[in-house]
């Protein structure tokens, strides 16, 4: 049948002729459906240890069209040797959704391609979730070899939960912190032959200059993540709102970097956890976003193509990868979107195991309708298939 496919070569949506099956009869001219190739998330976080797993995140990525994910080193323990990482890849084996792995830039591990066995399951180095000081990048820049570096940029010698001027509890981290953490990262790596780094959740203006300037420099990319876009400072009302790095004033120009193309990757951040608590001071950062960051993307920008760009192309850009690297090939592998439907968000809902859903209780845009995994449909309008 013709359907509206999009084109990731391209980066537009077409029309075109495809021959699958679908799970039930629908009017493929609808112009609200489009099928496109699975969406990849270069910063996803599991958990373990009764927590959020990869039975759980692979069920959870589903739902939120993802075929692709690349997780962080902050579990317990972090992913920071060789025995950690063979137990990750191990649990992360035979799933719907291929899990890729970024080790600690600061464990014990020296040099990727010294891991043969583990070459297609692994992304870079991250210091996602890990305390470190200038100290700490200096001795790890100086041991490890060179590979894309995914940076957490924060200055951890400085506490708060956000940026001073708001009237949030906490509100002590200065507006300047991840400015100065992206160059300190950058610069570091430089001096030890490091050229590719990788800058997660931008949140002010001072950090795209900051970009745009080191841009000169070295190669950088960066992203944004679905809260970061959506809400401000004054929006925030409970703790599944607080993260890290801080939502901020900044929303409004991280939207029109997205759209002037200097921010040219959308990542989820999914950060699960069970029941945060009302405490600010003392609940964990983070927002289960995996489910529901397609729909935010299209809210927010109100533009199909530009938000599979950033979810499909781009990010693969970013890993230096194709779809065949990663064992997904469309259309056996394809995401069925309804652009035109809404829904509100509800955490207890979620598949995920992680309900601290910084968007209950928001009306949002789009939703995926069915997902698609060599050749048969996994998932479809809320369901799983057998």
């Amino acid at each position: 049948m013709t359907v509206q496919i999009f084109d990731y070569a391209s980066g537009n949506i077409v029309n075109s002729k495809v021959d699958i099956d679908f799970p039930e009869r629908f009017d493929a001219e609808n112009p609200a459906l489009v099928l496109s190739p699975p969406f990849v998330d270069i910063h996803t976080h599991v958990r373990l240890n009764d927590q959020e797993d990869y039975d759980s995140l692979n069920r959870a990525a589903l739902v939120g069209g993802f075929g692709a994910c690349v997780i962080q080193p902050n579990t317990k323990p972090p992913i920071e040797n060789l025995e950690v990482l063979e137990n990750h890849i191990r649990f992360s084996k035979g799933k719907e959704v291929k899990f890729l792995h970024t080790l600690s830039l600061f464990g014990d591990i020296e040099d990727l391609d010294g891991l043969e066995n583990f070459k297609g399951n692994i992304a870079g180095w991250s210091t996602d979730g890990i305390r470190y000081t200038s100290e700490d990048l200096v001795r790890a820049f100086s041991r490890k070899k060179n590979a894309l570096v995914f940076d957490h940029s924060q200055i951890h010698e400085i506490p708060g939960d956000f940026y001073i001027g708001t009237s949030l509890s906490n509100a002590l981290r200065t507006y300047s912190n991840e400015a100065i953490a992206i160059c300190r990262t950058v610069l570091t790596g430089l001096e030890f032959g490091f050229n590719k780094f990788h800058i997660q959740h931008v949140s002010t203006v001072q950090s795209l200059e900051m970009i745009e300037f080191l841009r000169r420099k070295a190669q950088i990319t960066c992203e944004v993540t679905p809260h970061h876009v959506f809400f401000l400072p004054e929006d925030i009302r409970n703790t599944n709102q607080k993260i890290n790095p801080p939502i901020s004033k900044d929303r409004d120009a991280l939207v029109k970097a997205v759209r002037d193309g200097v921010i040219t990757c959308f990542a989820t951040d999914h950060a699960p956890h069970p029941e945060k608590g009302d405490s600010f001071e003392q609940a964990p950062y983070g927002s289960s976003n995996i489910e529901v960051a397609f729909s935010v993307y299209l809210t927010v920008f109100q533009d199909v193509e530009l938000v599979l760009r950033n979810l499909t192309v781009n990010p693969l850009r970013v890993l230096d990868k194709t779809y065949e690297m990663l064992d997904l090939h469309f259309p056996d592998d394809a995401v069925l979107i309804d652009t035109g439907a809404e829904y509100v968000v509800e955490s207890r809902k979620l598949v995920s195991k992680g309900k601290n859903c910084a968007f209950e209780g928001q009306r949002l845009k789009g939703r995926i309708l069915g997902v698609r995994r060599n050749g048969r449909w996994v998932y479809w309008n809320g369901e799983f298939l057998n």
